[in-house]
């Protein structure tokens, strides 16, 4: 593996194992493992899926534990001061979140 998969790998691997902690219930949503659709470790695309979960669950009850600990993740993850990992928040959770029909 190339040295700068490796990182995108640790970065995959540290931000799902901390949304995993944080909202043990998407865990048992998600499909991970080898023939999972997220088997490429692809950052962006399974924060997407989890944005879009998220606008699902706002929707439905804003004021549900899921989304309470959703945005305990976002907000964990934001303070970092990785730029990479801005982007994430900005480009992978939020700018999903915004564009969700009746998330506002």
């Amino acid at each position: 593996m190339k040295p700068l998969e490796e990182i995108d790998v640790f970065i995959f691997d540290t931000l799902t194992g901390i949304l995993f902690d944080k909202v043990p219930e998407y865990k048992k949503i998600v499909e991970m493992g080898e023939d999972s659709f997220f088997s490429d470790r692809s950052t962006y695309l399974f924060m997407n899926e989890f944005a879009t979960y998220l606008g699902g669950q706002i929707v439905a009850d804003r004021t549900s534990p899921f989304v309470e600990s959703s945005f305990d993740y976002i907000n964990y993850i934001g303070q970092s001061h990785n730029c990479e990992i801005i982007n994430i928040v900005h480009v992978g959770i939020l700018e999903i979140l915004y564009t969700e029909e009746g998330v506002d």
